[in-house]
């Protein structure tokens, strides 16, 4: 695992040299153990740099050094991931006649590359952000991985293109325009995170997963095509005629995936929470391993949060080496206090914290380690998928939409009560609308408190770009596919890469195989929630590995209870980090209703736990920007 960054300017003055390294030290903590870089004039006139910092995880020989180049081409490879299955590749590559230098994955990357040109990420499977400078074709490409579990920012004003793992690395490059985007930060307001390609800067995009990025650097256009979309497996005609078939179809595939996922040079281990991904991802690593098999978890103080004792059991029955930690109240706080720094954009999923102490403990054993995210998404696991899909919309949709409006109008007037919220949800046009709702700040309970004018709504426009791939008959299809698009990408998986390359830990997910996930998108819905049962599939499958006694318990989710430390520990520290100053909120936000929201959540009369904790951490990442931004026009 690694961090990568690059610019190319056209016109203007490029970055020096030690410009270029300060802005690549941004990713130290992605790649500690080597970091590389190089630069060169190019034949139009303009000045390349690329930089890669090193996790070594395979072949941990100076051998994997990167910026790495073709012996062939001269053609120039970073590249942050792993591609799992490199040996495989690179057996059919020396078939052909190639010959190779080390036992790393980017040397097959590249000479993949140089073979096949753009259709050379096919036969890969693993989770990647690639920067590719060709200087035959002289043009520069970037590819993200089907799932997007490896992000990727690109930079482009016309005048120079740069990209990076982060975003905090772009801006710490000098010379470069960024300016805030308030379609991406309401974004933030209303779900926590910022959905693809928005950023928070104007001048910044996420590359979209299973997307790549060609640039011709004589004619510099950023062209992004599409290589991979999970909507093709989803709007496929449907397999298996029955659950034992489902499942046996998804062992095979799962066992494959976590086998992949083993290989290393250095120990490895597992996140385990006892819930079901996490235990059906251990079972089959215990199964295929065939040694002992370290396990993490994190448990609280407060048993309504605290999941470490059901993963205790769990870990008791696989037999592995299990590590748990339990974090106090004071470092809890303490953590909450200083969560932003960790990210490179605004981030409001409070799940961030116990996540970033996991990662902490982890790493203090082992580099790599297995994750059970995707589960929800893929095999219906989530509340609101039973309560969305089957008892509001049907019920609320035989309401003519006129009646509704009115109704809906006169619910509203019940501020503060769920009367209010029900007369917004209700006043839809499609099930796309119905199930974009915002999540942390609806509008209407503190209207004005963004001061910009915004219409674009993402997760809305992402829902209608599934439904007219997929129609807007099958409610569970679309929300699955949509949650994989958005939710998935731009909150869980952001929140964990961030919090295991604060540590330089590497998690790794078998269960987002592209593979799996092919074969899971086209499993009819009439099999995977056999009788409204979430995760009816895992669930059959893990019962083959472990008691259904040891894991069927109510979901907890990993969350923080942030409602009470808001009105409590977390009251004061709160309100000075609004209101004292040091960032520039109030020229987002209308610090008259902040203080309101604050009011509303101490007093008891409304929850606003979740807007206050994204005011707080966009307070707290601007402070960092600030630093970043200082130091990127300081002299070197």
């Amino acid at each position: 695992m690694c961090g990568i960054l690059g610019i190319v300017t056209f016109r203007g003055e490029h970055p020096s040299e030690r410009s270029f390294d300060r802005a690549l030290g941004q990713l130290d903590h992605r790649g500690p153990d080597d970091r590389g870089a190089l630069h060169e004039t190019l034949p139009s006139g303009g000045r390349i740099s690329l930089g890669q910092t090193r996790l070594s995880i395979l072949d941990l020989s100076p051998a994997g050094h990167q910026p790495m180049v073709s012996d062939r081409t001269g053609t120039a490879i970073v590249f942050n991931g792993e591609a799992y299955n490199f040996r495989e590749v690179r057996a059919d590559l020396q078939s052909a006649g190639l010959s190779f230098h080390s036992e790393c994955d980017t040397e097959v990357l590249l000479a993949a590359y140089d073979e096949r040109a753009d259709r050379f990420i096919e036969p890969f499977r693993g989770m990647f952000a690639i920067g590719l400078w060709d200087r035959g074709r002289d043009r520069l490409l970037l590819v993200r991985d089907r799932l997007g579990i490896k992000p990727l920012y690109y930079y482009w004003d016309g005048r120079a293109f740069a990209f990076a793992s982060e975003l905090t690395a772009i801006a710490a490059l000098p010379g470069l325009k960024l300016d805030i985007c308030q379609d991406a930060m309401r974004q933030f307001l209303w779900r926590g995170f910022i959905p693809y390609p928005l950023s928070i800067f104007k001048q910044i995009h996420k590359l979209p997963a299973g997307c790549m990025v060609r640039l011709d650097l004589a004619n510099p256009r950023p062209d992004v095509v599409t290589y991979w979309n999970a909507l093709d497996y989803y709007a496929a005609p449907g397999r298996y005629s029955n659950p034992t078939e489902a499942v046996d179809a998804i062992e095979a595939v799962l066992r494959e995936s976590v086998k992949l996922r083993l290989i290393s040079d250095v120990p490895l281990g597992a996140f385990l929470s006892g819930g079901i991904d996490s235990s059906l991802v251990v079972s089959l690593m215990r199964q295929v391993h065939g040694g002992t098999v370290r396990t993490f978890s994190i448990g609280f103080d407060e048993d309504r949060w605290n999941e470490a004792p059901a993963a205790k059991r769990i870990a008791e029955y696989l037999g592995t080496q299990h590590e748990e930690m339990y974090i106090s109240r004071a470092n809890l706080l303490e953590q909450v206090r200083t969560v932003s720094r960790h990210y490179d954009e605004p981030f409001a999923d409070s799940s961030a914290i116990p996540t970033l102490a996991l990662a902490k403990l982890t790493r203090r054993h082992v580099t790599v380690a297995l994750s059970g995210d995707g589960g929800d998404e893929l095999f219906w696991g989530y509340d609101q998928y039973t309560a969305k899909s089957n008892r509001v919309f049907p019920w609320v949709r035989k309401v003519p939409t006129a009646l509704r409006k009115v109704v809906g109008a006169g619910l509203r007037a019940f501020r503060g009560s769920p009367l209010e919220r029900w007369g917004h949800l209700i006043a839809f046009e499609d099930f796309a609308q119905f199930y974009a709702r915002t999540d942390l700040w609806h509008p209407w309970t503190f209207a004005g408190l963004h001061r910009a004018h915004v219409t674009l709504n993402r997760q809305l426009e992402i829902g209608r770009e599934v439904a007219a791939r997929l129609g807007d008959r099958d409610r569970d299809r679309h929300m699955s596919a949509t949650d994989l698009k958005c939710y998935l990408v731009d909150d869980i998986l952001t929140k964990v890469d961030r919090a295991t390359m604060a540590v330089a830990l590497e998690a790794r997910v078998p269960i987002l195989d592209h593979k799996l996930v092919e074969l899971a998108a086209g499993i009819p819905y009439s099999i995977k929630k056999h009788g409204n049962e979430k995760k009816h599939l895992l669930k059959a499958l893990l019962e083959r590995y472990v008691p259904r006694s040891l894991w069927d318990r109510p979901k907890m989710g990993f969350g923080v209870p942030l409602v009470h430390y808001f009105r409590g520990p977390l009251r004061d520290w709160a309100h000075d980090e609004l209101f004292s100053g040091g960032h520039s909120l109030p020229e987002w936000l209308d610090m008259r209703i902040a203080r309101a929201v604050l009011e509303e959540h101490v007093s008891g009369r409304r929850d606003c736990a979740s807007l206050l904790w994204a005011c707080l951490q966009l307070a707290g990442w601007d402070r960092r920007m600030r630093e970043i931004r200082r130091g990127a026009e300081a002299p070197c």
